[in-house]
């Protein structure tokens, strides 16, 4: 599978002072491109390794600096690493610390990371992958199209520094990602907001690198202003299921019903979400609190509302929209500007298909492996998380939409992934700004986003 996030080789990197029977060796080391090796005499320090690209040092062991091409501004110091956006367009200090294994919004204490390895992926396809160890921050790797950069953070060493393309490529595939997230920094009003969430999971497969993503998609946090908070709200409860034999029976199992008017409604299993199918329109909605609710829109050939706000057109052939209890809504159409044809549903262990035209029931069942493999069989196309977002100041929160990654048919075979998450829209929270609507998306192919 092509990833388009890098990573770093994971061999742990030390300054050696060999002696020279070592030395032979370490010349050997050298020639094949192992990193941390030092054949000078035993009595002489490493040379410094001088920083490529964006890459900044101005002293020895001093703090490291890096711009990345979108201009988001990073620092290494004292066992931390600060992102920050852009340079001059706040007077506000936005930023995200991880100090050691701790991670912050603003001066907010957020959470500690998940485990030993945490990535950071940043607007323009850069990307952090951080290195901790008994909660300190131990190493690091910067990504940056064609740069690629490794950094000693216990002794603000730089281990690597180079701008080749395929360098950064083949570094980026030979390490696994671990927990990992990403940054938004977006107008709001008179200010901005900086956003942190996490998109995916990845772990090793021993020596043959790393194993595929898995979805682990959760908002962790935002800064308003001076203000920052964490995202605390409890997950979804769901009822527990009890499987049946599929067949080839068309008929509605489980929370798909068909209204009196021939409308298909399916009901997700945390009573959050309902899905309404009416030949070519597809709303989803979701219930916030007891008294509001918010919808996203699918109609015409295909486009896209925020609670009746345009906010873009569909980008392919294939959408899928994963909403906050883990539903997911995969659809088809018949060309970029063409109607929906086909709508899947998967829901824990059901899976319903859905012919547009006439609301035709293909398939409903409620069956773990079915469910299971039928998902895996589809391809996502352009795939959009849709959640709920609660300030301290609400109780119904606002419904955020976000693009996370695309899925297309590899060239070889098998389904290629690529994670570009971009943000698309929120509603006001239903409780203090019932009304609003912010488009966060500029279609150029419409003058009205």
């Amino acid at each position: 599978m092509r990833r388009n996030y890098g990573m770093v080789h994971s061999g742990r990197k030390q300054v050696l002072r060999p002696s020279s029977l070592a030395r032979g060796f370490c010349a050997i080391a050298l020639v094949v491109g192992l990193n941390g090796c030092s054949c000078s005499d035993s009595n002489s320090p490493a040379a410094a390794l001088t920083p490529a690209g964006g890459l900044a040092q101005e002293s020895l062991r001093g703090p490291i600096t890096y711009t990345t091409g979108k201009g988001w501004r990073i620092s290494i110091h004292d066992g931390s690493i600060t992102v920050k956006p852009p340079e001059g367009q706040s007077t506000i200090e936005y930023q995200y610390v991880s100090q050691g294994t701790r991670e912050h919004l603003g001066t907010q204490d957020l959470r500690e990371w998940a485990g030993d390895r945490r990535s950071i992926l940043l607007p323009g396809r850069a990307k952090i992958t951080l290195h901790g160890q008994s909660g300190r921050l131990i190493r690091l790797s910067l990504y940056d199209e064609t740069e690629s950069h490794e950094i000693d953070v216990l002794t603000q060493t730089i281990m690597h520094s180079k701008v080749n393309g395929d360098i950064a490529r083949a570094r980026d595939e030979a390490e696994y990602d671990g927990e990992t997230g990403h940054l938004h920094w977006f107008p709001w009003g008179d200010s901005q907001r900086l956003y942190l969430g996490n998109l995916y999971m990845q772990d090793e497969n021993g020596n043959s690198g790393p194993l595929r993503e898995e979805l682990s998609l959760l908002p962790l946090g935002r800064q308003d202003a001076e203000t920052a908070y964490a995202f605390s709200d409890p997950g979804p409860a769901f009822p527990s299921q009890t499987g049946e034999t599929c067949d080839e029976t068309p008929q509605a199992r489980g929370g798909l019903v068909r209204l009196a008017n021939e409308i298909l409604e399916y009901s997700s299993r945390s009573g959050l979400w309902t899905v309404r199918v009416d030949q070519y329109q597809v709303i989803v909605t979701r219930k916030m609190g007891s008294a509001y609710q918010a919808k996203w829109e699918v109609w015409g050939d295909p486009h896209e509302n925020l609670n009746g706000k345009h906010i873009k057109d569909w980008e392919g052939t294939r959408r899928t929209l994963i909403l906050d209890d883990g539903t997911k809504i995969t659809m088809d159409s018949e060309g970029p500007h063409g109607v929906v044809h086909t709508t899947s549903i998967y829901d824990g262990a059901q899976s319903h298909e859905i012919g547009n035209a006439g609301n035709q029931i293909r398939h409903s069942c409620v069956h773990a492996q079915t469910a299971a493999q039928r998902d895996a069989e589809e391809i996502d196309g352009e795939a959009a998380h849709l959640v709920i977002l609660r300030s301290p100041a609400s109780v119904a929160g606002s419904l955020f939409v976000e693009n996370i990654y695309t899925e297309a048919e590899g060239e070889g075979g098998g389904i290629e992934r690529t994670f570009n998450p971009a943000m698309l829209g929120e509603t006001g929270e239903a409780d203090i700004n019932p009304n609003q609507v912010n488009d966060y998306h500029d279609d150029p192919r419409l003058g009205h986003t």
